[in-house]
């Protein structure tokens, strides 16, 4: 279930006696921990939420706790200081942190071309107008302003890079302090209530997006079995979603409060799906490792080809 903090007069209450035997219970039968999965509170981790709500966990034999945070790069921040032993994040956010801790990124959770959008101020006729990119640096709204230059036909020595949190683009477009920002939804859609319009897709400057599902290194070593009935949940999960969308709205709703409208509107514009890495991702991951390595985001090249996990899902 997804984690609240634990009561303290509740744990109090709890017989020191029975929690040591308990303790050595599980020590005795070797029980793996419960594996803490961090997602981020939007959408494309709807599978990770319905699992959870309607208990495929359990009916894998795994137990599981989802913990919630902003977005996909604070949960990966917090798997790099071992609070949670799984993460979901795009591949830029994912890739920052293959650097800062023994990371194995196991498989594929989501995918599209159309989740991440360019958003234009109600003062932009049209995107080679742009002077002022608002940008959440070292991510994919970064990424995805740099690669719609060319494709816009913007020269790069004339534009400004404003960086920002997602959650405060919108803000700055309806003050005019930007003329558009590239970004995920909930904030593209944020943005038109500011009087924005959406212009471009991350599809039509070259870039499809995915999520990265990433464990730490010892979770792996100790516990293959659990993350790999882990990984068959959610994709079970992502198959009803498929076929019922009403229930991934409802279980979104749950644990974002999201209305379940825009869920609906939004899960037509990606592909939940757990799969293995492909030869066509790496061509593209390769291009956001330099990217990031350009950018002085990271320290060279990371090279993410010998942490990647292929072959671990078994589908």
């Amino acid at each position: 279930m997804i984690d609240l903090p634990l009561n303290r007069r509740r744990f109090l209450g709890v017989s020191a006696g029975a929690f040591a035997a308990a303790s050595l219970g599980n020590v005795a039968l070797g029980a793996p921990s419960p594996i803490r999965i961090g997602v981020g509170s939007d959408p494309v981790f709807a599978a990770f939420y319905l699992a959870d709500q309607e208990g495929l966990f359990k009916a894998e034999n795994v137990d599981v706790s989802v913990q919630l945070y902003t977005d996909g790069g604070e949960a990966m921040n917090a798997l790099v200081a071992q609070q949670v032993d799984v993460s979901v994040a795009s591949e830029p956010s994912s890739l920052i942190r293959l650097a800062r801790a023994p990371l194995r990124p196991l498989a594929i959770s989501y995918q599209s071309g159309r989740y991440v959008k360019l958003v234009l101020g109600k003062g932009v006729v049209a995107p080679k107008d742009i002077k002022r990119f608002g940008v959440v640096k070292g991510t994919i709204s970064e990424y995805c302003a740099g690669l719609s230059l060319p494709v816009i036909g913007l020269d790069p020595s004339k534009v400004s890079f404003i960086p920002s949190g997602p959650p405060e683009l919108p803000a700055l477009l309806a003050r005019g302090d930007i003329d558009a920002y590239f970004c995920w939804e909930p904030w593209a859609t944020n943005g038109l209530a500011q009087g924005g319009r959406i212009a471009m897709t991350s599809g039509e400057v070259g870039y499809r997006d995915t999520l990265w599902v990433t464990a730490t290194a010892a979770a792996l070593e100790s516990n293959p079995q659990g993350l790999q009935g882990m990984l068959r949940a959610i994709a079970k999960a992502s198959k009803v979603i498929t076929d019922d969308p009403k229930r991934a709205a409802i279980a979104v709703k749950k644990a974002t409060r999201l209305p379940e409208e825009s869920t609906l509107k939004l899960l037509q514009q990606m592909t939940l799906t757990v799969r293995d890495f492909e030869e066509e991702d790496y061509k593209s991951y390769d291009k956001i490792a330099q990217f990031l390595a350009d950018n002085n985001v990271t320290k060279g090249i990371i090279p993410y080809r010998t942490m990647l996990q292929p072959g671990f899902y078994k589908g």
